[in-house]
């Protein structure tokens, strides 16, 4: 009796650790936001550092899971923290191209070095061809790379 007591304690235990760590995985590697209102979470990343003469930048491109012709870019000096530092932020649908409104535009980075890139972002994008203005709300990340 004490054995099998022992034996269906360990197991739900180590059921237990283990959903854990997969549960900790959708907290990370995501950019979510909201334009015009409407929710998009992309979960298709890549992260490429960039080295020039005497910086380095980190480039973020994603996608969501459920339609790749929208794609968000993020880019940013690396190592760099603080508010509005993100000099590069575009989102781009098969449609439409949209760059940030550098006056209509903030963002805080949070953590920025040693493989992860966390902070938030609102405010206007624009349309390159047309002026059309894209509200951004809500927005954030949180990649590990």
């Amino acid at each position: 009796m004490k054995k099998t007591l022992f034996l269906f304690l360990s197991f739900t235990i180590l059921s237990l650790i283990g959903c854990s760590k997969d549960d900790d995985k959708a907290d990370v590697n995501y950019i979510t936001a909201k334009f015009n209102g409407i929710e998009e979470r992309f979960t298709i990343i890549s992260v490429d550092k960039v080295d020039y003469d005497g910086y380095t930048d980190i480039v973020v491109r994603a996608t969501p899971n459920n339609d790749l012709t929208k794609i968000v870019t993020i880019g940013s000096e690396y190592g760099v923290v603080g508010p509005n530092e993100i000099w590069g932020f575009s989102y781009e649908t098969d449609s439409a191209y949209y760059e940030q409104d550098a006056s209509n535009f903030t963002s805080n980075i949070t953590v920025n070095s040693d493989g992860n890139y966390v902070g938030t972002f609102s405010g206007s994008l624009i349309e390159e061809n047309n002026g059309n203005v894209l509200v951004v709300t809500s927005g954030s990340f949180n990649i590990k790379y």
